[in-house]
């Protein structure tokens, strides 16, 4: 460890030395567990989709009034939703991966790009005012 980075070891304190860190795969540079998710049976109404080791944390940069718009809708409906579908352990990051999903397969381009544009002409309304 070094002086200038405090957090340089943070992953090995992290890690539980009983347990065998997965193994990077060299041709697609995905993680795989020394154990198959597949080899246990699970169940879609209780068992998240991926684990929270195969989720990439990325920073998303808006304006606090679009978050909080976005944690309501996310908390109040959408998890709703799911759980009047009968899901259980219902987590955030499934819900952000499904709804990142929905806009690239549902190629939503053009609504996305109305609402850059939409915001952009407002922005450039009012400071004209």
């Amino acid at each position: 460890m070094t002086d200038s980075d405090p957090f340089a070891d943070l992953g090995e304190t992290l890690e539980d030395p009983g347990e065998e860190s997965p193994s990077a795969d060299s041709t697609t540079g995905e993680s795989q567990s020394s154990v198959s998710e597949t080899d246990q049976p699970t169940d879609p109404m209780t068992d998240t989709a991926f684990s929270y080791e195969a989720a990439q944390q990325r920073p998303f940069y808006a304006r606090a009034s679009t978050i909080d718009d976005f944690d309501s809708w996310l908390n109040y409906e959408l998890e709703r939703e799911l759980n009047e579908r009968g899901y259980q352990n219902i987590v955030v990051r499934e819900m952000t991966d499904a709804l990142l999903r929905t806009v690239v397969e549902e190629d939503l381009v053009e609504d996305v790009a109305q609402r850059f544009e939409s915001a952009r002409s407002d922005t450039s309304e009012t400071e004209s005012e």
